[in-house]
């Protein structure tokens, strides 16, 4: 069996960020290629996802391209035309918002679920992020070289090839 090692590239930085469960399952799913965020670190990255609620964890590792930072407007376009996403909901999400952020999920595994208590024992310094945190910076590497090492699924690679085409013709107008 693979681990995250495998996969992981070396000269991207790499975060940890919190998700909802229904998110996560819809990343893992194959539905959900875009994730919204009013604020967010814009250039390429990879992250292991903390999923939250009672049964939440780390269960996926993901990359993601550079964000997309536009108006509300042009992001609910987006997100129609790439994950089929409901305009009125996308611009309710970034009401009041000046611009936010989507970010182009490129690739995933998913992991055996690491609970949150084993998280904590493991790492007296592990919290679930509100934002994100870098997991790439001195005072979370051992979380980090300790992440790299458990087992994942094989990498599915997200092509975005025909979507980015999509996308161009899309903000062009």
């Amino acid at each position: 069996m693979s681990t995250v090692a495998d996969f992981y590239l070396h000269d991207r930085p790499t975060l940890l960020f919190s998700l909802h469960p229904e998110p996560t399952q819809a990343i893992i799913d194959g539905v959900k290629l875009l994730e919204y965020r009013r604020r967010f670190f814009s250039e390429p990255f990879q992250a292991f996802v903390y999923t939250s609620g009672p049964n939440g964890g780390i269960r996926l590792y993901l990359r993601c391209d550079k964000g997309l930072q536009l108006p509300p407007d042009q992001l609910a376009l987006v997100g129609a035309l790439i994950q089929h996403d409901s305009p009125d909901v996308t611009a309710a999400y970034f009401k009041d918002a000046a611009q936010g952020v989507a970010l182009p999920i490129t690739a995933f595994t998913t992991l055996p679920n690491i609970p949150l208590a084993q998280l904590q024992q493991q790492f007296t310094n592990f919290v679930a992020p509100r934002s994100y945190v870098f997991l790439d910076r001195p005072a979370r590497q051992a979380q980090l070289d300790w992440l790299l090492q458990q087992p994942c699924q094989p990498l599915q690679l997200i092509d975005w090839t025909r979507r980015y085409a999509a996308l161009a013709t899309l903000l062009a107008r």
